[in-house]
Order: C-alpha cells, then structure tokens, then sequence
C-alpha cells in the first residue's frame, strides 16, 4: 500500500509540476539579448520639412529621406542606420555626438542629437 502511495504521488507531482511549470520562449526579451534594431522612420523627417525644427522629430540628411530607417540602443547608445534600395545597411551619424558636444539623450526622439547624416 506504501508503494503505491508513493508511486502516486509522484505522478501527482510530476503531473502537477508539467502543468505549472512556465513556458518557456525562444524569444528574447528586447534590450536583453545584445542590440536590436526597429524600424522608426516616423521619428524621423528631411531639414526642409516644415515639422523639421518645430518638434521632436530627428532630422536626417540623406539622398533616400526617412525612407527604411532603422533605430536601436544597447546600454545607453542610440544608433540609427538606413537600407537603401539595394539592400545595403548605411549608418546615420550625429556629428555633433561624435566629437562630443552633445551625448545621448541631448536631443529628440530617442536621443543622441537632433541631426543625423547618411554615411556612404
């Protein structure tokens, strides 16, 4: 009688610990797995719009416009980078981040400044 007291509690456990167990997920949870990109042409608009130094929104100086750009950020580091019609990935740089006037989160949007430039 022991024994099978102790065999079914052991399958009571084992059941009961496949139900409560939490799934688990191949996928990562975003800004814990190493940079991730996303798309984020609308914070983005070209010097000449009108909203271009009235708002927010990133200015971008590029021959492809706020066209297919992409943003990220991994400890603190904004990054931003834009596809062209070929499929090349080109980095957008602030300049002024880059010799140091201005660090992230100086800017709008997402930080880093407020102009950025494609880089061929």
């Amino acid at each position: 009688m022991n024994r099978m007291l102790i065999a079914g509690s052991c399958a009571l456990a084992i059941g009961l610990g496949t139900l409560l167990a939490p799934a688990a997920s191949a996928e990562a949870v975003r800004g814990q797995g190493g940079p991730e990109s996303h798309p984020c042409s609308d914070q983005f608009v070209v010097p000449l719009d009108p909203r271009a130094w009235t708002t927010d929104k990133m200015v971008v100086i590029s021959p492809y416009g706020t066209d297919r750009i992409s943003c990220g950020s991994w400890h603190g580091f904004f990054y931003a980078s834009q596809t062209d019609p070929q499929g090349k990935v080109h980095g957008l740089q602030n300049p002024l981040a880059a010799i140091g006037l201005f660090g992230s989160g100086s800017g709008a949007g997402y930080g880093g400044g407020k102009v950025y430039v494609w880089q061929p």
